[in-house]
């Protein structure tokens, strides 16, 4: 029967363009063996890898003691091996013991692990738990959370209302979700965040409950959803350089929004939308005006159905 194994490694990109050929549509089915040899086991770090604390080779589900097992007290822990393949390691559910005993954990990754809910703790800073079937993340909206990057990207959020919990946010990744709506306003308290992605998801509408200030807001990612409006009326993102609204279905554009709630913009991508000829010509035009660059994100010549385009950006 196999060891837990612990190992460090060295720090690698966060951001990757698909997912591992390992996640499949349905969660696996786990049985439970690779504790079986390691009951009381104090796990160590092997000494030939430097920076992080690596640990694989073991299984963690649901109502499972772990009383018997003494992790490491390190400020970088990883979980499984991703990016190289790993079938061995399983992290189900981070419950509240668990999440006691790694308080010291300042830095957690755990991609590709078949994680699907978790108990935040106040320590954490940088999370990386892409490429799961992550649907749920438990806070107390007490707690004084420190966590400022976090990395959800490839998992199965329907919704995030945790985000309400978690002030001090500077970095955001909910690519290719659930999401089907929005109230942008749960970022009201995140006032140090300065990029949001939300792209690749299924989201038809974003609201806003009042007017809405992200101070520290450069970068907003949007595009590969079912948008038909953007409502930035209420929404003031003084610092905002860069908006990404292609491949979704906007027709309009208001520009005194833009203009108004965006005063930084520099550039917009916003190809592969259904613009109507006439309006996007006159809102190129002023976009240019203000000097903000209106750019396609997608290869143009994927655009085999457009007849007509104004800057690379087809119209009908």
């Amino acid at each position: 029967m196999s060891n837990m194994t612990v190992s460090r490694r060295h720090s690698y990109a966060s951001s990757v363009t698909s997912p591992p050929a390992r996640c499949s549509q349905n969660p696996p089915f786990l049985v439970v063996i690779a504790f079986g040899c390691t009951i009381g086991r104090k796990l160590e770090c092997n000494e030939h890898r430097e920076t992080e604390c690596e640990i694989s080779n073991f299984t963690i589900v649901e109502s499972m003691d772990l009383s018997e097992y003494e992790f490491p007290d390190h400020p970088h822990l990883a979980f499984g091996t991703y990016p190289h393949s790993d079938d061995s390691t399983y992290v189900v559910t981070i419950g509240k013991e668990l999440a006691d005993r790694l308080q010291s954990t300042e830095k957690l990754e755990m991609q590709n692990v078949s994680l699907q809910t978790m108990v935040l703790w106040t320590n954490l800073r940088s999370l990386d738990a892409s490429h799961n079937y992550f649907f749920e993340m438990i806070v107390e909206p007490s707690q004084n959370y420190q966590l400022r990057e976090l990395n959800l990207s490839y998992n199965r959020f329907q919704s995030i209302d945790f985000v309400q919990a978690l002030p001090a946010l500077r970095t955001l990744d909910l690519r290719h979700n659930y999401l089907e709506s929005l109230s942008i306003s749960l970022f009201d308290m995140a006032t140090e965040l300065w990029k949001l992605n939300l792209a690749n998801n299924r989201i038809q509408t974003i609201s806003t409950d009042g007017s809405l200030h992200l101070p520290r807001l450069s970068t907003l990612l949007l595009h590969d959803n079912l948008l038909s409006v953007l409502d930035a009326s209420e929404w003031r993102f003084s610092m905002l350089q860069e908006l990404n609204v292609a491949r979704n279905r906007l027709r309009y554009l208001s520009m005194c929004e833009v203009n108004h709630s965006f005063p930084h913009l520099q550039t917009l991508y916003m190809d592969e939308n259904r613009w109507e000829c006439g309006h996007l010509n006159a809102t190129i035009r002023q976009l240019h005006q203000l000097g903000v660059k209106a750019m396609a994100y997608y290869d143009t010549e994927d655009q085999e159905h457009c007849n007509t385009a104004i800057d690379e950006i087809c119209c009908y």
